[in-house]
């Protein structure tokens, strides 16, 4: 009887715990579900008891799935790991839960002896989708820059390097553009800090307008900003740039009801045998980019030797 009063007990515990609580054979048969009561976050996962974990998964997840329980009998220890699931796809009599992709942490631990005559693991599953989410979140905020909604120079510097490393392993072409706003301390100096954030806000949807969201655009600092272009010849390159040049200086700048005439200088390199690696690239645009200031400004400069 007291044995019986303690069993009852502890499936009652679990049965008020938010967080489902599995036993589930080597085979994958879900032999107890216990627990998973919070539906804001799961489905009832009651109806999978006595069910083999292929008889309501997909397949893919399945053998996922069954790999870790493996992992965990043989390592005998506890296995924690995360991964995304698409509820809506899992085989059930009724979906609650709320539904979509979801992101769990699994803690999965083998048991010490039988089960019911059976190697079994125990899994608490915890639903993290909204710690998944916030730390997407702050993720693109390290990446983002406040005041323009580019990307960022951190973020540049990364994409750049895996876009080298394609270039190095398929030959896919890679340039780099280096571009700023012409004279633009005087428009600081003349119609105030404001109306250069303006600009600065303005150039961002006029490079998006050009370049549309297939390439890296970032704000590199101040009134710089550096952009790869990815698969591209050099005279489309070039056709593209003064695209862009063309487009800021006949785009309506207004602050206060004041047009501002704003135009860009954009220095150009290539990776090549001379610009191999990402200083040197970066550094042959900001070569061109002094050469199109020296030349007169509010034009494209592609320096001849980084293509050597």
């Amino acid at each position: 009887m007291e044995q019986a009063l303690a069993s009852d007990l502890t499936t009652s515990l679990f049965n008020t715990v938010p967080d489902p609580f599995f036993i589930i054979s080597e085979d994958g048969t879900y032999l107890e579900v216990l627990g998973g009561t919070e539906r804001t976050l799961y489905d009832d996962g009651k109806p999978m008891k006595g069910k083999n974990i292929y008889d309501f998964m997909e397949k893919d997840f399945s053998d996922f799935f069954m790999q870790k329980i493996r992992e965990t009998l043989a390592g005998n220890t506890l296995n924690c790991f995360e991964y995304s699931l698409d509820t809506d796809k899992v085989n059930l009599p009724k979906l609650e839960g709320p539904g979509g992709k979801q992101w769990f942490e699994a803690r999965m631990f083998p048991m010490p002896n039988l089960y019911q005559g059976l190697r079994v693991v125990t899994a608490m599953i915890i639903n993290i989708t909204d710690r998944r989410i916030l730390q997407q979140r702050l993720r693109d905020l390290s990446y983002l820059d406040p005041l323009t909604s580019l990307a960022n120079r951190r973020y540049f510097m990364e994409r750049i390097a895996e876009e080298l490393e394609e270039h190095y392993a398929n030959g896919t072409s890679v340039h780099v553009l280096l571009c700023d706003i012409d004279h633009f301390k005087q428009i600081n100096d003349l119609y105030g800090h404001l109306a250069g954030d303006e600009i600065l806000k303005g150039f961002a949807t006029v490079v998006h307008q050009v370049l549309k969201f297939t390439h890296t655009i970032a704000r590199f600092g101040g009134d710089e900003f550096i952009i790869s272009l990815v698969g591209m010849n050099t005279a489309q390159v070039l056709e593209k740039c003064n695209e862009l040049r063309l487009a800021v200086q006949e785009h309506p700048f207004i602050h206060k009801g004041v047009r501002i005439n704003v135009c860009i200088s954009i220095g150009v390199a290539v990776a090549s045998p001379l610009a191999d690696d990402i200083d040197s690239l970066v550094g042959f645009a900001d070569k061109g980019l002094y050469e199109a200031k020296k030349q007169g400004r509010n034009r494209v400069v592609l320096l001849e030797e980084s293509i050597l």
